[in-house]
């Protein structure tokens, strides 16, 4: 199996793109598990989003239900398609975790991230960043409609410095790790998606070729 990892900060695109890269994908054929570990759905992804709109809480705690949300991803089988072939589609890893601990100031929980990451790092085949800058995710959070206590937190103008900071310690983590950089401010996806199936085309013709040597 093929893992794919998606990265981005919240209104960067994920969610769509990893919806349509699925659907070309299913539609030529190959076999696609979208990923229930993580922050990206399943029992975890509902932990996580009470954790975060309980306010009274304290952040370091919170955080470390965000690292929770990893612990499924360092053992393999949690997937229950990986090894079955075809390609595994997750939303987000725990560079998105250690940035937030690296904005929030929290060395400790930072320094198990980065150690988390080595390991985990080996489990991915393909990492991609959509590139997204702050103001452009802030016109569409405002465009969605979609209104509620944890993003017009985020979106708020006292919010903006820690989201700036964020988004630059999550680039940066991204370009150590070797992600591909992919823009994704326009309103037209169609390119992002093209530009991902081709890369995962082209990693599944790799896979195919070492198999066979």
């Amino acid at each position: 199996m093929i893992t794919v990892v998606v990265e981005g900060l919240d209104f960067a695109g994920k969610t769509t793109i990893c919806r349509e890269v699925g659907q070309r994908l299913t539609a030529a054929g190959t076999a696609v598990t979208e990923s229930t570990t993580c922050l990206s759905g399943g029992a975890m992804d509902r932990l996580v989003d009470t954790v975060y709109q309980a306010r009274r809480l304290p952040s370091l705690l919170r955080s470390a239900v965000y690292h929770a949300a990893y612990v499924a991803d360092l053992f393999p089988a949690a997937h229950s398609g990986r090894g079955k072939g075809g390609v595994l589609i997750q939303q987000s890893y725990i560079h998105r975790v250690l940035a937030y601990d690296r904005a929030s100031d929290r060395p400790v929980l930072g320094w198990i991230a980065a150690r988390l990451a080595r390991q985990l790092r080996r489990q991915v085949d393909l990492w991609i960043y959509l590139d997204c800058p702050l103001d452009r995710r802030q016109r569409r959070y405002r465009a969605s409609g979609q209104r509620d206590e944890r993003d017009e937190h985020r979106f708020s103008p006292g919010q903006q410095p820690f989201e700036e900071r964020l988004e630059t310690e999550l680039r940066q983590l991204a370009k150590r790790a070797g992600y591909t950089f992919i823009d994704n401010t326009g309103d037209d996806h169609q390119d992002v998606v093209d530009r991902i199936t081709a890369l995962i085309d082209q990693r599944m013709v790799s896979r195919r070729m070492e198999a066979r040597t």
